[in-house]
């Protein structure tokens, strides 16, 4: 039988400390709560957009410093009500000046501002004021609100008749520098707009109290169709979105620096704001003056411009110009300074003031005293004065007198040496009997061989394919004139003054024609002898160049072996002779070559003359034998085919003719190194040959296992690449291989799927699919780029997909046996209803055209370096664990040398083009 046990009761029992332990518990939650508890502010704004309670922030320097709790719509229904909760250290900043703005993507044609919010969202910027005053209740701003007055920098205030096209934070601008904003601009009582501006501190030296601001936005054209048109834009920027310019003129640089709150005229454009002395002048018309354009001119120098012209109410009705000059020619201002029209003048002397016909009519004047005048009346043009002077006759016979009259000048060497006297017939009626004086300090200029010819008007021989223009001097063109010179075998003849009789000379018709009848006219120098194929469209008289520089001339072509072969005769100068040896190549310069792609436009001209008439260039490659007299040489059609005399000859087979003709290149690592020159269809191996030439130095490129392929516009899901050959055309790339020296290949149709060969570390990744991997895509390393995807092929039991991946040598320490791959295609999202949507991505590049990742454990399980040849596996995505690895790494940053070796074959990393 049991007995029951008695046992004494406790006074206290422990169970009684369970209450007690809640309560503190609780309150210590309560006081904690408190303690972390965010402080809520109401802000209204018009409207809403963008914003969502829970997810959009407020930010302050880029940190969220508070949470969107609530959106309301004020009862007025004008505005709504943004309730935030904003952290508790923002305590201090919430007073009455702190202002709170919505910040989203804006893009316009001067700025793209909160591109990020694309992807983030809106938010709301805040910006802490000074104010000492606690307040709970904003009204937000639609844009940023402007700058304080206590903000670092040059406050100031410019006065316009018109806001033309400004807008808030367009630029301010000191020669295309930006140094400020448009802060903000109000409409005055009076119809004029006051504008705001804000000049950055760094910049706040450049202005002064005599500083002048125009606007800058648009376009400010002047001018006419008949003189011209002046167009004035400070910058892209400005043309479109608008802006202000500023500079202080040379006169007013001293003045003394702008201060705060300082007010300025706002000039409507950059003539405007010009600085300078105002004065008029009266004219009898105001023919060929053009506001704006018309210039005042001093010894060559701008003194001023004409600003706008008036027409008089007087009997006369003249015009007024009213001129702005330069400060300082402020000195000319007085009563006996002259003024005139300079204007072209054609008369029996010649042409006057040539220049004028193509910049238009200017007022010169020369410098008076007298009192201070701002008022001028102008006078006519000065003339010079004719005047006679003492000298030699002699007398010249020829068929005819052309345009040839008294009065007129004879030249040497376009210098006026004398004129003509008298002009008549001879005795029997023949001939034309011309007399001729010249003057006494220019006689012993004279030989007895000197040779005279007519040099009135303009010379002119050619056709449409050759064109020659000789002229002896301006006044000669139009007034007629006759020039002369002496034969170089005419040093050891008598002075005509030193001759005890002096018979006639004859009087040739032009400057070719006496060359022609004159063979000591002749330059001395070397006679070579050019084989010509084909016709020679170049002139006798056309120029033959070295390096652009005109170093001898073509004499002439003639037919040789049975009327089947073109002789051509040329001369290079004496003192140019050294330029020519055995080597040298002949090619036909005439005419421009035009090279256009879409890098620019390059014309290549060897010189005027032979656009005009045709002409020959050679170049000597290398040191060889002297050329003698009488010497062959071939004459090349072009450049081009002289460059290639002794090229590399390639014979290449190609898929289709498609996108090739004879002027494709052949590129390497982007650089051209030949072209083809010819493609036809071979019937018999019925495919598409070319016959490419390549330069003699890249021969080493061309081996055996070399592999070239047609580079041709790829449009695809990930991307458009090669898009300049679709308008410059396709082009062959090479990609280098060992063997031995080769000179026919297969042109692939496209790259090949794997290129070996790079320097670097070169693995291998192995997936289940492909994915949207290709050829070029990205390789990253904590989102740091660090190698290419190099090739893709199928694994030899077609189970897997082998992705070829070449790290670049400076980051190959970083991948180990332990490193761990993935793709790194597309997007991560993640996130719940309360916490928010959280958006990865490696980069834009890999979201868009795909990439693939990795990252290396730390300690033992990294592994050993990987080598050449590894193989890895690749996931399709990375586990989280993989995302927190940050192993220390020793990069070995050494340089690896990439390019080919031409003479030798080996591999260099070959550059695509995307």
């Amino acid at each position: 039988m049991e007995h029951p046990v008695l046992l004494k009761r406790r006074a206290f029992s422990p169970i009684w400390f369970l209450p007690f332990l809640a309560l503190c518990i609780s309150g210590w939650l309560l006081y904690s709560s408190y303690q972390d508890a965010g402080i809520s502010i109401t802000i209204h704004f018009k409207t809403a957009e963008g914003i969502t309670p829970g997810k959009t922030k407020i930010i302050y320097k880029g940190i969220p410093v508070g949470t969107v709790t609530d959106v309301l719509i004020n009862p007025d229904l004008d505005t709504v009500i943004v309730r935030v909760e904003m952290d508790k250290e923002t305590r201090p900043s919430l007073v009455e000046d702190t202002a709170f703005w919505i910040v989203k993507p804006v893009v316009s044609a001067g700025r793209i501002s909160g591109l990020q919010t694309l992807f983030s969202g809106s938010y709301i910027s805040i910006r802490r004021g000074k104010s000492t005053v606690a307040r709970r209740d904003f009204i937000g701003f639609e844009d940023p609100p402007p700058v304080t007055s206590d903000l670092p920098g040059l406050h100031l205030r410019v006065e316009s008749d018109a806001l033309y096209s400004l807008q808030r934070r367009s630029h301010v601008y000191s020669k295309n520098l930006k140094i400020g904003v448009v802060d903000d601009y109000h409409l005055n009582d009076d119809g004029k707009m006051t504008i705001d501006i804000f000049i950055r501190p760094e910049f706040s030296h450049l202005i002064h109290e005599g500083t002048r601001f125009w606007n800058a936005s648009g376009l400010s054209i002047s001018g006419n169709l008949q003189s011209g048109l002046s167009v004035n834009v400070a910058s892209m920027a400005s043309l479109i979105y608008g802006g202000l310019a500023c500079a202080t003129p040379e006169p007013l640089a001293e003045s003394p620096p702008a201060r705060d709150g300082m007010k300025f005229h706002l000039y409507k454009d950059f003539e405007d704001a010009e600085y300078g002395i105002p004065m008029t002048l009266q004219l009898a018309s105001g023919a060929g003056i053009v506001a704006g354009k018309t210039k005042v001119m001093f010894r060559g120098l701008k003194a001023g411009v004409v600003r706008s012209l008036d027409i008089n109410n007087d009997t006369f009705h003249t015009v007024t110009a009213n001129i702005l000059l330069d400060p300082r020619a402020e000195k000319i201002l007085r009563s006996k300074t002259k003024f005139w029209v300079i204007r072209p003048q054609v008369s029996i002397e010649g042409i006057k003031n040539i220049d004028t016909l193509l910049s238009g009519p200017f007022i010169t004047f020369q410098v008076g005293d007298g009192v201070f005048t701002d008022h001028f009346t102008v006078d006519s043009s000065p003339m010079p004065k004719p005047f006679l002077r003492p000298g030699k006759r002699f007398t010249l016979l020829s068929e005819n007198s052309g345009s040839l009259v008294t009065g007129r000048p004879v030249l040497y060497k376009q210098r006026e040496v004398g004129e003509i006297t008298d002009i008549r017939f001879t005795e029997d009626g023949k001939k034309i009997q011309t007399e001729i004086l010249i003057y006494d300090q220019y006689v012993h200029l004279l030989r007895q061989d000197v040779v005279f010819w007519n040099a009135s008007g303009v010379e002119i021989n050619g056709s449409l394919t050759n064109f020659s223009v000789n002229l002896d001097s301006l006044r000669s063109v139009l007034a007629g004139g006759i020039a002369f010179s002496n034969p170089v075998s005419s040093k050891r003849s008598t002075p005509l003054q030193a001759a005890a009789n002096t018979k006639p000379f004859t009087l040739y018709s032009s400057h070719s024609e006496a060359i022609k009848h004159v063979p000591a006219m002749h330059r001395p120098g070397l006679l070579l002898k050019l084989n010509v194929a084909g016709g020679a469209p170049i002139r006798e008289g056309a120029p033959v160049l070295f390096n652009k520089i005109p170093v001898g001339e073509v004499l002439g072509f003639e037919l040789k072996r049975k009327n089947r072969h073109i002789e051509g005769t040329i001369l290079i100068y004496k003192e140019y002779t050294r330029l020519v040896n055995a080597t040298s190549r002949f090619y036909n310069a005439s005419g421009i070559d035009i090279d256009a792609s879409l890098q620019g436009i390059s014309l290549d001209i060897e010189s005027l003359d032979s656009v005009i008439s045709g002409g020959i260039s050679f170049f000597t490659p290398a040191a060889g034998k002297p050329a003698e007299e009488g010497d062959y040489f071939p004459l090349y059609s072009n450049l081009d085919n002289a460059l290639q005399a002794d090229s590399l000859i390639l014979t290449l087979q190609l898929k289709s003719g498609t996108g090739v003709n004879s002027h494709t290149k052949i590129r390497y690592q982007g650089v051209v190194i030949g072209s083809l020159n010819k493609v036809w269809f071979d019937p018999e191996k019925g495919t598409v040959l070319a016959r490419a030439v390549v330069q003699k130095n890249t021969a080493g490129l061309f081996r055996e296992q070399s592999v070239l392929w047609l580079v041709k516009p790829q449009i695809d899901l990930s991307g458009i690449r090669h898009l300049s050959t679709a308008i410059t055309g396709s082009y062959i790339d090479l990609h280098p291989g060992p063997g031995q020296l080769s000179e026919t290949f297969v042109v692939l149709d496209r790259a090949p799927s794997v290129q070996s060969g790079s320097s670097g570390l070169n693995i291998v990744l192995e997936a289940p699919r492909l994915g949207s991997l290709k050829i070029s895509r990205p390789v990253y390393y904590r989102q740091v780029r660090i190698g290419t995807v190099t090739g893709v092929e199928l694994s030899p039991t077609a189970q897997n997909v082998w992705v070829h991946v070449n790290i670049r040598p400076e980051y190959q320490n970083v991948v180990h046996r332990g490193t761990r791959f993935w793709h790194a295609s597309g997007i991560n999202v993640s996130g719940s209803l309360f916490s928010g949507i959280s958006v990865d991505a490696e980069s834009i590049e890999a979201l868009v055209a795909g990439g693939v990742a990795m990252a290396t454990p730390e300690g033992e399980a990294m592994g050993k370096p990987a080598q050449n040849g590894d193989h890895f596996i690749m996931a399709e995505k990375a586990e989280d664990s993989w995302l927190e690895w940050a192993p220390e790494i020793n990069l070995a940053r050494k340089t690896t040398p990439v390019a080919q070796d031409c003479n030798t074959g080996s591999p260099a990393e070959n550059s695509s083009d995307e």
